[in-house]
Parts: structure tokens; C-alpha cells; sequence
């Protein structure tokens, strides 16, 4: 009897055992999985004959802000790990980083991209796939008006940006204007969006498109030279590779920025830190956008990014980092509220956005009236500011448009004045 009692009992004995395990291995995994990243992809340029300059300050942004969402103990519980990848401002490569990220790193959200023509190749992949993809510095005006629900921009677009350019020249003064662009999707849609404006304050123009890849401009410079009536503005629409000689052959070819001829930039590389190391003298005076809040409406979030990301890598960053944090903490703000990593569940998340960060209130537009409104910030701060002298930070530059937040008398500033 004491045998068959003894037995009986290591029975029970070991069917607790057993369910001791099972519970400790549940829970184990459970404790496993509730440590794992949050992977969220990162797309943008890193290397020629891509925006490298720009995509390496974005990528230094989208570090902060990871470290920072850590700090405080990630989102659900869960530490975020952005995984980069580098298009190079090739929209065959986006196309392929945009696979790998969803595929082979199983990323719940993208967030990047410094090229529009990249982007658009990217968000086909994403929008396959039902995985959020917030678009950063990319300004066509295809990305939202596709109306996919995958996609957000932070970023303004070109109807927001190029209409500003378009009332300035006028406010300014100029009547014949040379334009050039690069051949891309982001290039074509500044020229599509300013030549009507143009037309609306009976400003005459000229229209020349050029290969994103081009570095070489004297012919078309010279042309423009002797352009009769002499043009009075050189507009130019380049994000490229391009940007850069092309600022520098204008100025040393006594086209423009001179006293008889004024000159922008749009696109992003003038607010790049590496500008005046490539351009010099020639970038004074050259007008440009800003695409956050000028420093004197700075927030504490502006502030403090600002000041962190002085103190890590030593130089100020640009106005498209400042967007490339913020679009992380919008996403991990969604992805917090969702209380979800699940695609669809950010999406109707990201959709009620409702946020203060560093440039300004984020809300996301629902309405597709006009088509390109659907998921865009429309509040996406935009001015346009005019170096005064060499080697001057973005954030130090006067603002002089628009007239209501201008901190100069003036609208232009000739060369010589």
C-alpha cells in the first residue's frame, strides 16, 4: 500500500511540476516578447549622388529621438529601434529598402526620405504592405493626393512652399524671372505650382528643366545672361547634386546673386551645414526656404532639441532634422495611443494626431478637397529667409516672408544695398 500511495503522490507531484513549467515558459516568452523593439525603418540618402548632407542630419535626428523615447522607458513597454537604410536618391533603391525594412526587419512604421521621387517608389511598397509611412522632407504634391491611407507627410508640399515664392517675387518687386529645375518628381511639381502664380501678378518668365545629376550650368547660365529684358530673379527648384555648383557657377559668372539679379534656392540644401563649405561667398544673399519655425517663435521643444542636438554631434541641425524627430515622436505618439503595434490600428491613430512639438501642433488633414490635403499637416510651417552674410546658420537668417512674422524692414535685400 505504501508503494502504490508513494507513487500516487509523485504523480500529483509531477503534474504540478509540469504545470509550473508550462506557466514559467508563458511567461517567460511573454516577459520575452513584451522586451522586444519596436522597429521602426528609416529611409533616406546616405551617400551620393543622393542629398547625403541632408539624410545624415535627418538620420542624427531620428537618433535623438529614439534615445530620448528610450530614456523615458520606450512605448508599451518596449524599447524603439530604427533600423536605416540608404536609398542614395535612387527611387529603384527605395523601392528595395522599403522591402527589406517590411519583409526581413519586420518594421511596424517608416518614417524618412529626403527625395520625392524616392518616396513615391517607397510608399507603393508600403501601402502593399498596409504599414504607416510618414514622409519627412518630400514635397510633391502626388504623395498625399494619391490618397493612400498608409501615408502622412510632415513635411509642407510644394503647393504650401512654391505659392510663397510665387507672392513674394511679386511683393518684392521682380517682373522677369528665370527658372530652372531638376527633372524629378519634387523639381517638376515647384515649376507646376509657381508658373500659375506667376502668371496670377503678370510676372514674365523663362523655363529651363536640367538633369538632377547635372554639376555643369555655364551654358544655360550664359543664356540667361544675355536674356533680353535682362531677367531681374533666378529661381531655382534643385535638391540634388546639382545644388551646390549651381549656386556657386551663378555667383562666378556675375549672374546671380548680384545687384542687378536676385536668387533662390528651393529644394533644402542652403540650410544644410555643408552649404557654405561648397558655395562660399556665392550663398550671400540667396533666398531660401525654412521649413519649421523661425527662432524667434521657437517653442521649449524646438529649444530643447535644438540644444541636444548641438551638445551630440557639435553643429546645428537642420530644419528638415527638426521634422525627422518630431515625425518619430508623432509615430510613437500613435503607436502609444494605438496601444498597438498593428498597422491599421497606428493608421486610425495617426489620423487623430493631436500633438504640440518642435514645429508647432500636429493634426492631420482627412479632407481630399483639394486631393493632395488627405493626411498632410496643412499647418507645416513655411517662410522664406534671405542670407546677409557668409557662413550664417539657417536659424540666424533674417525671415522675409511672410510680412506677418518678417523680423526685417525689408522684403528683399540687393546685393550692395
Amino acid at each position: 500500500m505504501r508503494v502504490k500511495h508513494s507513487w500516487r503522490v509523485t504523480g500529483r507531484v509531477l503534474l504540478v511540476i509540469a504545470a509550473i513549467a508550462i506557466a514559467a515558459t508563458q511567461l517567460i516568452g511573454t516577459t520575452a516578447k513584451a522586451a522586444d523593439p519596436i522597429k521602426v525603418g528609416w529611409v533616406g540618402p546616405l551617400s551620393p549622388p543622393g542629398g547625403y548632407a541632408e539624410g545624415a542630419l535627418m538620420k542624427q535626428a531620428a537618433e535623438i529621438a529614439a534615445e530620448e523615447l528610450n530614456a523615458r522607458g520606450g512605448v508599451l513597454g518596449r524599447p524603439i529601434q530604427v533600423v536605416f537604410a540608404d536609398t542614395r536618391g535612387k527611387p529603384e533603391e527605395g523601392t528595395a529598402a522599403a522591402e527589406r525594412l517590411i519583409s526581413q526587419e519586420k518594421v511596424v512604421a517608416i518614417t524618412g526620405e529626403f527625395h520625392s521621387s524616392v518616396f513615391l517608389a517607397e510608399m507603393e511598397v508600403a501601402h502593399k504592405a498596409g504599414i504607416p509611412i510618414i514622409a519627412v522632407d518630400v514635397w510633391a504634391l502626388k504623395i498625399t493626393a494619391k490618397g493612400y491611407p498608409e501615408v502622412f507627410r510632415v513635411a509642407p508640399n510644394q503647393a504650401l512652399i512654391a505659392t510663397k515664392y510665387g507672392d513674394w517675387m511679386a511683393a518684392a518687386g521682380f517682373k522677369n524671372v528665370a527658372v530652372m529645375f531638376e527633372k524629378t518628381d519634387g523639381g517638376q511639381s515647384g515649376r507646376d505650382v509657381l508658373l500659375p502664380v506667376l502668371d496670377k501678378h503678370g510676372i514674365k518668365y523663362e523655363v529651363v528643366g536640367a538633369d538632377p545629376n547635372s554639376t555643369e550650368f555655364t551654358a544655360q547660365i550664359e543664356r540667361f545672361k544675355s536674356h533680353q529684358p535682362l531677367f531681374d530673379f533666378f529661381m531655382t527648384f534643385y535638391s540634388e547634386a546639382g545644388a551646390y555648383p549651381l549656386v556657386s557657377q551663378s555667383h562666378t559668372l556675375g549672374f546671380a546673386p548680384t545687384a542687378r539679379t536676385g536668387m533662390a534656392n528651393s529644394g533644402g540644401p542652403a540650410v544644410d551645414p555643408t552649404f557654405w563649405k561648397n558655395v562660399g561667398q556665392a550663398g550671400r544673399y540667396l533666398v531660401t526656404e525654412l521649413v519649421g519655425l523661425p527662432k524667434n517663435a521657437w517653442n521649449d521643444k524646438t529649444k530643447a532639441f535644438v540644444t541636444a542636438f548641438k551638445k551630440k554631434y557639435n553643429h546645428a541641425p537642420s530644419p528638415q532634422a527638426i521634422e525627422n524627430y518630431d515625425a518619430m515622436l508623432v509615430l510613437a505618439d500613435a503607436i502609444a495611443r494605438a496601444k498597438s503595434t498593428d498597422g491599421k490600428a497606428i493608421i486610425a491613430a495617426l489620423e487623430k494626431t493631436d500633438i504640440v512639438l518642435g514645429r508647432g501642433r500636429y493634426t492631420f488633414s482627412t479632407s481630399r478637397e483639394p486631393d493632395w490635403a488627405y493626411h498632410q499637416f496643412m499647418n507645416a510651417p513655411v517662410a522664406l529667409l534671405q542670407f546677409d552674410k557668409a557662413n550664417q546658420d539657417a536659424e540666424d537668417a533674417p525671415i522675409i516672408w511672410p510680412r506677418d512674422i518678417a523680423d526685417v524692414k525689408y522684403t528683399y535685400l540687393k546685393p550692395g544695398q
